[in-house]
């Protein structure tokens, strides 16, 4: 599939339907968009996916072009940072710091849904285990992997972008990528997926388990705890994110499709 705009308004109505095609097509879950470069960061939602970065012609005009990237490490060409049982490589520690660079992907619009082999396989791009929701904060971009880690139940990643980022002479002080969290008890942290910045700084990240889900909150450190439940019923959560007061977390129930407006006591 492709990335498509939606207008922001509070009159009800149709955006156009037009693709972005330069930003490319594979099975895109979400973006996340640095206000200081305007770079468009998307996940893709497969168990051997890629993150991509989409630097554009012009900032904030999508449909004027521009470059699709993947992400690899530095140290380790096509890295698989999954750290399941069978990957090849060593095994990517919590807290470990990775140097960043990135691979052009070319014929963006391949209809085989092969971007992915092409970025990993020729191009060296690092391997991620089902990247989903994704958020930018503060200069960070966060994202959870619904199914990384040794158990599978869920990893939650940190990008700090380059003071050149998507410029030349990147290669010079390039990104930093970090492994925040990686769950091996699914009473902590099952299949992440969507996530926001609380007002306080903490993640808030959805889960997607086969389970009784819930919404758990991470420190910046990478300690997690358990925010909320899901009373109704076994379906996922979704969509986690504030007023922009602060004041309401709104999150959505996939199943039967209803938002929730949550208020509360937030920490300061």
């Amino acid at each position: 599939g492709y990335v498509f705009e939606v207008n922001k308004t509070q009159r009800a109505g149709l955006s156009p339907p037009v693709p972005c095609r330069a930003m490319g097509r594979f099975r895109h879950e979400a973006v996340a968009v640095d206000p200081r470069t305007g770079i468009v960061y998307q996940t893709e939602d497969m168990e051997d996916g890629l993150l991509y970065r989409f630097v554009p012609d012009a900032p904030g005009r999508l449909q004027k072009g521009g470059r699709l990237e993947a992400l690899c490490l530095r140290d380790r060409r096509a890295a698989c940072v999954r750290n399941w049982a069978d990957d090849p490589g060593p095994e990517t520690k919590i807290g470990e710091k990775h140097a960043t660079g990135w691979v052009p992907i070319e014929n963006v619009e391949s209809p085989n849904d092969d971007l992915r082999f092409q970025g990993h396989l020729e191009k060296g791009a690092t391997q991620f285990a089902r990247a989903e929701g994704i958020w930018y904060d503060e200069g960070i971009i966060y994202w959870a992997c619904t199914t990384g880690g040794v158990k599978h139940y869920g990893q939650i990643w940190k990008y700090r972008p380059s003071p050149l980022e998507g410029q030349a002479g990147e290669e010079q002080s390039p990104g930093e990528l970090q492994l925040l969290v990686e769950s091996n008890d699914n009473r902590i942290l099952q299949n992440a997926d969507n996530l926001t910045v609380a007002p306080w700084g903490d993640l808030v990240v959805c889960e997607d388990s086969a389970q009784r889900d819930h919404l758990v909150g991470i420190t910046p450190s990478g300690e997690c705890y358990r925010l909320a439940r899901n009373a109704l019923n076994d379906s996922e959560l979704t969509g986690s994110t504030f007023s922009s007061d602060g004041s309401t977390l709104f999150l959505n129930i996939q199943n039967p499709g209803i938002t929730v407006a949550i208020t509360g006591n937030w920490p300061a």
